[in-house]
């Protein structure tokens, strides 16, 4: 069980409907995530956070949860719409902080008012990390030539 606690202060979030943690996290490519109280998950300064599906309108929400959110692109959120095949609202109080109160209201309007989250609710919240792959090699890598498979199909006659 995890205990909600309101957020929504200076950060961003996407809420993704009647979907599970499991198919969001494999929407936005999250890898190795460990449980976590839920005030770390919506808190965290890096990495993404996801609270289990929540009552709100429409239905059961799963609220994907970071700062890195900020700067998702709208063609970005059209394809998370389009795999996940359903509504995925992004609200961000990060880019314009003086637009914070309305997108807390259009959140509280079309999804979950994340400062009105509190109580127990089944599941976990999950916290992955950021993923830093660092430099790409200095050396390129060399892929085995597909040609003599080819040139086989095609003499084979």
């Amino acid at each position: 069980m995890t205990h909600l606690e309101p957020y929504g202060d200076t950060t961003a979030w996407l809420a993704v409907l009647d979907s599970s943690q499991a198919e969001v996290a494999e929407a936005l490519g999250l890898t190795g995530g460990r449980t976590v109280p839920a005030p770390d998950a919506t808190g965290a300064t890096s990495g993404t956070g996801l609270l289990p599906p929540v009552a709100g309108v429409d239905g059961r929400w799963t609220l994907a949860v970071s700062t890195g959110l900020a700067s998702i692109s709208s063609r970005r959120l059209t394809a998370l719409t389009a795999l996940l095949g359903t509504r995925v609202l992004l609200y961000d109080t990060i880019s314009d902080p003086g637009r914070r109160d309305d997108v807390l209201a259009r959140a509280a309007a079309e999804s979950v008012d994340p400062r009105t989250l509190s109580g127990e609710v089944p599941g976990h919240a999950l916290l992955f990390d950021d993923l830093d792959e660092g430099l790409p090699a200095d050396d390129p890598v060399e892929l085995p030539s597909r040609t003599p498979w080819l040139w086989s199909k095609l003499t084979r006659r």
